[in-house]
């Protein structure tokens, strides 16, 4: 019964991050937001929505990431909040207000069997100001959903998809 009770309940319990952004010359612009689900919905394979979300503008400042000596890119990111649907408790949860670092570099060896365009793009991490980086998913040009050709390798004042490959349970 009490398995049937949290299978039931509207509480968030996993949370997926994604974003889109723009490089620059010395940075990045973008997009990011947290999709909160219940018990009910799998990170594995699930159709059902979020039952809310919050949304943050980012800018991005080139940097070095220590734990990433081969990325193409590090940013530290300033993170303001631009929009969410969500009840006041995750609304200024701050687990939620960062991270503080993206990287992109190579997909990690664990996460290439589910890469979106094998060979066409990179993976992403993000650090949350501890020194550690955690892999998040894949990052790919808007072109290629488009079906559009992409730009080659990370290309300035192109579009870039965020894509998760992991849910944070909360």
């Amino acid at each position: 019964m009490i398995a049937l009770l949290v299978a039931c309940s509207n509480d968030p319990v996993w949370v997926v991050q994604h974003a889109s952004i723009v490089p620059s010359s010395t940075g990045m612009e973008g997009t990011q937001s947290w999709d909160f689900h219940s018990a009910a919905w799998s990170p594995d394979a699930s159709d059902e929505g979020p039952l809310c979300a919050r949304t943050q503008a980012l800018v991005g400042t080139l940097t070095t990431a220590p734990g990433c000596p081969d990325c193409r890119a590090a940013y530290d990111l300033v993170v303001t909040e631009l929009d969410s649907d969500c009840a006041d408790e995750l609304n200024h949860d701050p687990g939620f207000s960062g991270p503080a670092l993206y990287t992109i570099g190579d997909v990690p060896p664990e996460l290439l069997a589910e890469e979106p365009y094998p060979g066409e793009g990179f993976g992403w991490s993000v650090g949350f100001g501890d020194g550690g980086l955690v892999d998040v998913g894949y990052v790919y040009a808007e072109a290629l959903d488009l079906g559009e050709l992409p730009p080659a390798g990370l290309a300035t004042g192109a579009t870039y998809t965020l894509s998760p490959a992991i849910a944070w349970e909360i």
